[in-house]
């Protein structure tokens, strides 16, 4: 980043708390944002960088039926993401797909491919494989890592293996190592917990 520069802004209709790069775009420098708004229909927009770096442009948005409370990018396919979201009651976590048609002035529904339902916690994040293309997911929720085997072409997603958090209560975020895949970090206030 340059210090004199003021940057280059794009407009939400509502407030956002979570963006996410879109890695397996690689032909643009483009981003995912998902808004968060407890009486209005969210929307996840789909935001490009102009091939002059001059402007950034909406190149699809999308409704989605809850608050965003986190958005990640899948690491292999442009247009699948996942969002953990809540309705001010429940939170829940669900994997997307952004349909073909996109860049229409009337953009088509976003698919829910699968949901991630555990039986305990508010899950605070998902964690994608760190690297290439795998079927392996994390979920973390207060007390819980859950390791998901997803498969996109049946619409499931399976629990392959789940990791207490122990005496650490109230999980948070997490990072997957990219260095050692049969690792990963959690914060808990202010610990952090690793698993190897």
């Amino acid at each position: 980043m340059q210090a004199a520069s003021s940057g280059i802004g794009y407009g939400l209709k509502y407030q956002a708390r979570c963006i996410s790069d879109v890695k397996a775009d690689t032909d643009h420098t483009s981003f995912l944002a998902g808004t968060l708004s407890l009486k209005e229909e969210n929307e996840v927009h789909l935001i490009r960088l102009s091939s002059s770096g001059t402007e950034l442009f909406c190149e699809g948005l999308f409704s989605h039926p809850n608050e965003i409370w986190d958005l990640v990018s899948c690491p292999f396919d442009q247009r699948i993401f996942s969002t953990v979201y809540s309705n001010g009651e429940t939170y829940g976590a669900a994997i997307w797909q952004i349909p073909e048609l996109y860049g229409e002035l009337n953009s088509p529904q976003l698919e829910r491919i699968t949901s991630l339902d555990t039986d305990s916690g508010k899950i605070k994040c998902i964690l994608w494989w760190p690297s290439g293309r795998h079927d392996k997911l994390i979920s973390i929720n207060e007390e819980n890592l859950y390791l998901w085997n997803l498969d996109v072409s049946k619409k499931t997603a399976q629990v392959q293996s789940q990791d207490s958090a122990g005496m650490l209560h109230k999980l948070s975020g997490g990072a997957w190592d990219p260095h050692d895949v049969s690792s990963v970090a959690a914060t808990c206030e202010s610990y952090l917990q690793f698993w190897g």
